[in-house]
């Protein structure tokens, strides 16, 4: 049976966890100009999905100007801080990494 959410259904903020399970799956709600401390996922593979608004995803120190629609993957080991220019909400995917690729 699959299992089914709703965005407007999470409502911790600034992270609500949609799917706990691999992959690990949060929906991301932050206010204009709210920045998330640099910061690691060292055991995942991260798809950033802005879903709305404008968000500044520094990676490594290079930002990366998204808006809604953009669709970002990248290694967590990279050190990632998004920055909402506005009142942004994005899906954020916690890929597992197996002992392949990680």
């Amino acid at each position: 049976m699959p299992e089914r959410t709703s965005l407007e259904s999470l409502t911790d903020t600034p992270h609500a966890v949609a799917f706990d399970d691999e992959p690990r799956t949060v929906r991301l709600e932050l206010e204009g100009d709210q920045r998330i401390p640099e910061h690691r996922h060292p055991e995942s593979h991260v798809l950033f999905h802005v879903l709305s608004g404008t968000v500044d995803l520094d990676l490594d120190g290079e930002t990366y100007d998204l808006e809604a629609g953009d669709l970002v993957r990248f290694d967590g080991d990279r050190e990632v801080s998004p920055h909402a220019r506005e009142e942004s909400t994005a899906l954020v995917v916690f890929a597992p990494k197996t002992g392949s690729d990680g």
